[in-house]
């Protein structure tokens, strides 16, 4: 009886050691996860491969586009060049942001900085009219947001 307990006691012994090493794995159930078509590795079509050669897909070439409306705003009025010049300056005066520097009477332009720049607002006459525009100290137009909005903002007050 002694030797049957024994048996019986290693049986046990190995029996549990078994369980443990392989971690319980027969009692649990197949969920059927493991065979589930998400765990499948992903497959491409034929056709999607390779970029589309359609026109549709084509990217067309840069066409040179209408300025914006902080780019260069310049505008002609119907005045003469000493009273447009006078208007200007007022109304420089008036725009929130706007610091005049410098008056240049015999160029008729206004040294001004807005919104962190520095520039020219000139007054020219063009024919019977009168080209106002933002430009450099060497004559070169600029084309900044801040110049822009400031000639929106003149243009709106001189009508």
């Amino acid at each position: 009886m002694k030797n049957v307990s024994r048996v019986a006691l290693r049986a046990g012994a190995l029996l549990s050691a078994l369980a443990l090493v392989t971690g319980c794995s027969w009692l649990r159930a197949d969920t059927g996860y493991e065979r589930s078509p998400e765990s499948r590795p992903l497959e491409v079509p034929p056709e999607l491969d390779a970029p589309s050669q359609s026109a549709v897909m084509q990217v067309p070439e840069p066409v040179a586009a209408a300025p914006a409306a902080g780019s260069n705003a310049a505008f002609a009025i119907d005045d003469t060049v000493d009273n447009a010049y006078r208007r200007i300056g007022v109304s420089l005066a008036r725009i929130e942001g706007v610091e005049v520097l410098q008056k240049a009477d015999a160029l008729s332009a206004y040294n001004v900085r807005y919104q962190g720049e520095e520039f020219l607002v000139r007054v020219t006459a063009t024919g019977n009219r009168v080209q106002v525009q933002a430009v450099q100290g060497d004559g070169t137009v600029v084309g900044s947001a801040a110049a822009g909005d400031l000639l929106t903002k003149l243009r709106s007050r001189l009508g």
